[in-house]
């Protein structure tokens, strides 16, 4: 969990965990939520691998317009800064809808095996909703 503006715990964003246990079931114990990877600063990425400095982010809030946090002007011009500067310390900043994510999330697994220097293709993941509960579901296969 992590704290709000005034020292309250909240929950951490249910794309962000789908995320980081996404990762974790294909690459185990190498992701962190909401990692610091920028010294001297306090942004965090979604989800990061700091050993391979391969930092990912979910961008949500992409159809509220000016409502949503991350899309308004301030929101939009510090995640600009935050990238930029990742991007110079040598870290590798990959960018996802939520819509990525819950429907194609092998795309987010074939990207990092690339960036690993693995191949695109290998293990294979299959993702489906559960229509009786509406929870995602996650199983990998060898393929």
């Amino acid at each position: 969990m992590r704290k709000d503006r005034i020292g309250k715990y909240m929950k951490t964003n249910t794309n962000e965990r789908l995320l980081f246990e996404l990762l974790n079931e294909v690459y185990p114990k190498k992701w962190e939520m909401e990692a610091k990877g920028i010294n001297g600063r306090k942004f965090r990425f979604d989800c990061a691998n700091v050993s391979e400095k391969i930092a990912i982010e979910i961008e949500g809030g992409i159809w509220l317009g000016a409502r949503g946090g991350h899309t308004n002007g301030i929101g939009y011009s510090n995640n600009m800064e935050k990238y930029n500067l990742a991007v110079l310390e040598g870290w590798k900043v990959l960018r996802y809808s939520p819509e990525t994510l819950k429907k194609t999330p092998w795309k987010i697994i074939k990207d990092v095996r690339i960036l690993c220097g693995g191949s695109p293709v290998g293990q294979k993941l299959l993702c489906f909703d559960d229509a009786s509960t509406g929870i995602m579901q996650m199983q990998t296969k060898l393929g």
